[in-house]
């Protein structure tokens, strides 16, 4: 009977197989992460153990192509001195919904007085319109979109443009055939024709410098938008999509009930993937003074506006990532050394926040796989993109594997693999 009890005890061990573990990162399905990076950010913080550090620009901008699967290590590549881009803004980009092509905007815009004392490669005494005359300029200070290939190993830039405007965000439509820009004067609607850029429409705003998110249902943007970030709230406001055109309709009022309000630099924000609500940040630096809150508005309103609000979640919150299971959200909070992640229970009556990670500095892009079993995080401190392991509907676990990238972390877009076949 005992060798009977024993014999018992080992068979599941060979009828149901054990789940395969790899000693590297994968995902469930191929995904591409496309990351960009600011070489400005390391003149500023002196990320590197360059020193003395003088604030002369010595690393390129660059991005970051990393490819994943179930089955294979990370395919990872940085290219450096292609492109242009900027940590001012926001910390996500565009890929194309085949995940043939990764968009992203660069812009003259800074906003802050420590960039003043940056020394620039190249001479800024060329004048605008020498620099626009040669399409191939790549610069800083210039107001740009660049196509990068995120299929073909060298990952080349395939087309890039000058804006007449201040691009400052870029994404795309639901459709995958538009992309929209918001500028300071415009938003921007383009497509791509055989990997290159075609503007459909330019839309007149009355003022821009923010963040945007397109709803799922594809007929609305959400934006935050300041006229001076310096001195004013910088405020969400809703538009219309109407063929290629983006047309104003209102701000988002809070609701007298919500103990809260708009604050300087604040805006960053994301709709939810049901499109029912949005969450919006209050403040996107760290002052070292008071915790900022999340605002939530209510997107199924006819007239949406902010409903709810999470009181006192960092120092400033920079970036949103909704879980798919609808329940679970993360923000990343700035801190003056070290960031942390803030775990969300948005499926209560009160949303709140349930627990906080330990996140490398300066955190800026951050999404959940396509399955909700992973969470990527980038760091421009640090070079690198973390892994966090999702179980259950709130449990987030800090993987002590990571992904390298180059210094200056300042977007992250997700998409499929691009399979050529389907084309």
């Amino acid at each position: 009977m005992k060798k009977l009890i024993i014999l018992l005890l080992f068979i599941p061990l060979f009828v149901f197989p054990q789940k395969n573990t790899f000693p590297y990162i994968t995902t469930s399905s191929p995904l591409t992460l496309f990351s960009t990076q600011d070489g400005e950010t390391e003149g500023i913080w002196s990320f590197s153990t360059v020193n003395p550090y003088d604030f002369k620009l010595r690393a390129e901008d660059s991005f970051t192509v990393i490819h994943l699967g179930k089955d294979h290590p990370p395919i990872v590549k940085t290219v450096y001195g292609t492109i242009a881009t900027s940590i001012i803004g926001t910390p996500s980009m565009a890929v194309s919904s085949d995940g043939h092509y990764g968009l992203v905007t660069n812009h003259n815009w800074r906003g802050f007085d420590f960039f003043d004392k940056l020394v620039y490669p190249l001479d800024e005494n060329i004048s605008l319109k020498e620099k626009r005359l040669n399409k191939d300029t790549i610069y800083q200070l210039s107001n740009m979109i660049f196509v990068v290939d995120l299929d073909n190993s060298s990952h080349p830039v395939v087309h890039k443009i000058h804006v007449d405007d201040v691009p400052v965000h870029i994404l795309a439509h639901p459709d995958g055939k538009r992309f929209f820009v918001l500028g300071h004067e415009y938003f921007f609607t383009y497509t791509l024709k055989e990997g290159k850029l075609v503007e459909l429409a330019k839309s007149k705003i009355p003022y821009g410098q923010g963040c945007f998110w397109i709803h799922p249902n594809g007929k609305n943007i959400l934006a935050s938008r300041s006229k001076d970030w310096n001195s004013k709230q910088t405020k969400a406001e809703w538009f219309d999509i109407v063929g290629d055109k983006v047309i104003y309709k209102h701000e988002l009022e809070i609701d007298s009930s919500v103990n809260s309000d708009y604050q300087v630099m604040g805006g960053i924000l994301r709709i939810s993937p049901d499109g029912k609500k949005a969450l919006i940040s209050q403040r996107t630096y760290d002052n070292g003074i008071d915790f900022a809150d999340i605002l939530i508005a209510d997107l199924t309103l006819k007239k949406p506006k902010i409903t709810g609000v999470i009181k006192q979640v960092g120092d400033g919150i920079e970036s949103f990532a909704f879980h798919p299971n609808g329940k679970m959200a993360v923000a990343t909070c700035l801190e003056k050394r070290k960031n942390s992640l803030a775990v969300l229970d948005i499926s209560s009556e009160n949303p709140r926040v349930l627990y906080y990670l330990d996140a490398a500095g300066g955190s800026q892009g951050i999404e959940f796989s396509p399955e909700g079993d992973k969470l990527f995080l980038g760091s421009p401190a640090h070079g690198r993109i973390e892994v966090y392991d999702v179980r259950g509907d709130f449990e987030l676990t800090k993987n002590q594997k990571f992904i390298k990238i180059g210094y200056g972390h300042n977007s992250l877009s997700l998409g499929p693999r691009y399979n050529s076949i389907n084309d």
